[in-house]
């Protein structure tokens, strides 16, 4: 019953919030924010206990947990701080990059190189799996060529294995956000206050700097929310090609997917909670992003507060 009851306390605790906001509207805007917050997870966590249950009552092969729940919480504890600092790092690489890129090639007025930008940009329609097994192959090159081994370890939690699974996680997301981007900039650009300050001979880095990226920061931050989201899509898949020690490769292990000879068994309690955790952890990444969006717009923050009123 752990999970029904931290599913209720989020629903309740949603409740209240929301309702704290009509009383206040003043916080109307973040107060919406914490609500969908709570219902997601509430739903994550209520749904994802459903269909365990659900599992296991059409097959019975399914054992019992090995551990307590306590057990299980301090399991997922070490793998969730290394999936989250390797979505950090992915996600700080790959909107960075693409967003740096978009700006370079609206900067640079030259359309070969724009051309050329947007088809290297077509690689994010290349599933994120294929995109691993290229890395791979690409670590046993130059271990054949050069005898050097720049994979980090497996199923250790290393700098290498960080630089790796990161790297393949952030391409797709940098391709995303080099074409949303650059949508974006060019729009910016072409604004009456950003002809002005070219014609004060200012340089483009400090342009894009005070008069693009500020007035585009709520569309740029849109753009990461939905890099988040390619990347989580991604993450068991590419922790699980890796080895990396994240929540994605143990959800994987706890369901049965096993990439050596001895597979263990399924667990549904860590499913659970690595399912939740990962959820979890979308969920307050996006809403940090709403929140930082009503900042960077104060006319959406003004807009909810009217709704609520």
């Amino acid at each position: 019953m752990l999970w029904i009851n931290l599913g209720l306390i989020c629903l309740i605790g949603a409740l209240l919030v929301g309702l704290a906001s009509l009383l206040q509207p003043r916080t109307a805007a973040v107060g919406r924010v914490l609500v969908t917050l709570g219902l997601q997870i509430a739903g994550v966590v209520v749904l994802t206990w459903l269909l365990v249950q659900r599992g296991q009552a059409i097959s019975r092969q399914l054992p019992p947990p090995p551990g307590t729940e306590t057990a299980i919480f301090a399991q997922i504890e070490a793998p969730a701080v290394a999936s989250l600092l390797l979505i950090i790092v992915a996600l700080v690489w790959g909107t960075g990059f693409g967003t740096a890129a978009a700006a370079f090639a609206v900067g640079a007025k030259r359309p070969r190189l724009a051309l050329l930008l947007g088809v290297v940009s077509l690689i994010w329609v290349i599933p994120t799996f294929m995109l691993a097994i290229l890395a791979q192959d690409l670590q046993t090159q130059i271990y054949n060529l050069w005898q050097v081994n720049v994979t980090g370890g497996y199923a250790t939690f290393s700098a290498g294995q960080l630089a790796w699974s990161a790297a393949v996680l952030a391409i797709r997301p940098a391709a995303y956000a080099y074409r949303q981007g650059s949508i974006l900039i060019a729009d910016q650009s072409r604004a009456l206050f950003v002809r002005t300050a070219l014609s004060k001979g200012l340089p483009w880095g400090v342009i894009v700097r005070r008069h693009i990226v500020r007035p585009a920061a709520a569309g740029l931050l849109q753009t990461g929310s939905s890099s988040i989201r390619l990347m989580f899509g991604s993450l068991p898949l590419v922790e699980f090609f890796f080895g990396y020690p994240g929540l994605g490769n143990l959800l994987l292990q706890s369901l049965g997917v096993s990439s050596g000879a001895a597979s263990q068994p399924p667990d549904p309690g860590v499913a659970i909670a690595s399912t939740v955790v990962l959820a979890s952890i979308l969920a307050i990444f996006e809403a940090l992003i709403r929140v930082l969006t009503q900042k960077a717009d104060p006319r959406l923050a003004e807009a909810a507060a009217e709704a609520a009123a």
